[in-house]
């Protein structure tokens, strides 16, 4: 059971820039959630004063340079998504449990993990949403937690990682190793301010109706269950055998990738868990880092 202690807004100790932060097309497309981490520290003999002051000033000082963090989203006239450096500060939150972290096990996802991460109440004005939350768990063990929801329309896992490193860096008396890059026009396409964004990829479509169905709903009200699997080296092997000697109708000349077999190979498990019909179309969304493969490449 978690009993909150306090909560807190934290901001910049450090005025930093105002107004608003473009944001690409490619930012549009994202859903407005926060994407949830949560990160578990064992007792240490080396007692700390007060562990949640040092992570609330050092996460002030982080917002200094990480300004947008600090921010809120709106939306032009026109629709489109951006972000208001407003310096209104992240939600930061302090906790207590009575569990122990080696209560996690395996740390697989659950509602006890998820509960190490501040909620948020999407119904509200995106204006008046945090783009990062923070929560600090005390456990009985003498250990903490703390479970980050980072706004996945202005950070993907490279740049939330990016951000966590160097809020750690600053947490320990050091100094920033690699600023932000935080112009966003590098991405902005041509004649974009003329021509509304489209998504009509089958990527950025809603997943296909079920078969005999009408909507949606009976499939969004079904409880989701998490699964940790942990697959060998050998059954990773042999699992991309069989895929490339199985008769496909995909024709390309290279063979199937350890992750394309394994991928496969789990999306049709959970499709037959899920009793669909032979017949039904479904898709499966697979995230890439194209930092890297952008021409010219985008700064790090």
């Amino acid at each position: 059971m978690l009993t909150l202690k306090a909560s807190y807004t934290v901001k910049p100790l450090e005025p930093s820039p105002t107004g608003l932060i473009y944001l690409s097309d490619f930012d549009q497309s994202v859903a407005i959630t926060h994407a949830p981490t949560v990160y578990f520290y064992r007792p240490i003999s080396d007692h700390l004063p007060n562990p949640i002051e040092i992570l609330k000033n050092s996460l002030g000082k982080a917002l200094t340079i990480f300004y947008p963090l600090a921010g809120r989203l709106q939306r032009t006239v026109r629709g489109r998504l951006e972000v208001n450096c407003n310096s209104m500060g992240a939600l930061f939150l302090e906790t207590e449990s009575e569990a122990k972290i080696s209560d996690f096990g395996d740390f697989t996802p659950t509602s006890e993990t998820r509960s190490l991460i501040p909620s948020v109440d999407y119904n509200k004005p995106i204006d008046e949403l945090p783009l990062l939350l923070v929560q600090v768990t005390n456990f009985s063990c003498g250990g903490i937690s703390l479970g980050l929801g980072i706004s996945h329309v202005l950070a993907d896992g490279r740049c939330a990682a990016h951000f966590v490193s160097e809020w750690a860096r600053i947490a320990r008396g050091e100094e920033p190793e690699n600023l932000p890059f935080l112009d966003r026009t590098v991405l902005k396409l041509e004649e974009e301010d003329l021509t509304p964004p489209r998504f009509d990829h089958l990527e950025f479509c809603k997943p296909p109706m079920l078969i005999g169905q009408r909507n949606d709903l009976e499939e969004q009200n079904k409880e989701t269950t998490v699964v940790m699997l942990k697959l060998s080296k050998e059954q990773i092997q042999k699992l991309k055998k069989e895929a490339n000697e199985f008769p496909s109708v995909y024709t390309s000349s290279k063979p199937f990738t350890r992750y394309e077999a394994m991928t496969a190979h789990l999306w049709r498990c959970a499709s037959k868990a899920r009793l669909h019909e032979i017949e039904q179309l479904t898709s499966v969304r697979v995230p890439v880092d194209f930092h890297s493969r952008m021409v010219p490449p985008l700064p790090n």
